[in-house]
């Protein structure tokens, strides 16, 4: 296996021509966290006029892939920031609140959201 960046090459058998053997090999994109996003996902819930936000509309307002966004929420998720509601709408928690309004070792700056 290599990867290169967030893609990750796998080997996936060998191809046999005529007397020949080649490796054949397959392209998986590899998801990462980012921190960033995370943040900025967190910052977009907050401003946000409604208390529940659905992954098309934080894709759109992130320019992000609908993928990435709901990958960040289920990782944001498992710190209790953030809950999805029913309908596929997502909302801070109140941990996720506290978050955001914490001191600087415990929360991030609400101004690097911009």
């Amino acid at each position: 296996m290599m990867v290169f960046g967030n893609i990750m090459i796998t080997p996936q058998g060998m191809y046999s021509a005529n007397s020949a053997k080649i490796p054949l090999f397959a392209i998986v994109t590899v998801m990462k966290r980012d921190q960033m996003l995370m943040e900025a996902i967190l910052g977009k819930l907050l401003e946000a006029p409604e208390p529940l936000m659905n992954v098309n509309g934080l894709a759109q307002r992130l320019n992000t892939d609908q993928a990435v966004i709901r990958h960040h929420l289920h990782l944001l998720s498992d710190k209790s920031w953030v809950v999805e509601a029913e309908g596929g709408f997502w909302r801070l928690t109140n941990a996720g609140h506290d978050y955001l309004e914490g001191t600087p070792e415990h929360g991030i700056s609400l101004k690097s959201l911009g």
